[in-house]
């Protein structure tokens, strides 16, 4: 199924393992919806998927140790994403924001 870029988020947030912060980094994430017309009443701009990079030079260590799924990013505006990297460069998926 094709996507459609939304919105692409750049700035600096903090990396959290549960409620241990972990770092501050640079950040860039993707907005994607699916490139499916909206159904009567449903928001054309709903997000169906994020990923993204993040930096984790010097904390690759502590996020192994930490456990893949307690992770959560804290961009510049406040939100919080729940999110898992995808490879050892800083790669990440977005699992949705957080209340």
């Amino acid at each position: 199924m094709a996507r459609r870029l939304l919105e692409t988020l750049r700035g600096v947030g903090t990396v959290h393992a549960g409620n241990l912060p972990l770092r501050t980094t640079q950040y860039e994430l993707s907005l994607w919806a699916d490139d499916t017309p909206p159904a009567p009443g449903e928001d054309a701009r709903q997000v169906a998927s994020i990923d993204g990079h993040i930096d984790i030079t010097g904390i690759a260590e502590a996020i192994v140790l930490a456990g893949p799924d307690t992770l959560t990013l804290t961009i510049a505006d406040g939100r919080r994403m729940a999110f898992q990297l995808t490879g050892t460069g800083g790669g990440i998926v977005g699992r949705g924001w957080l209340p």
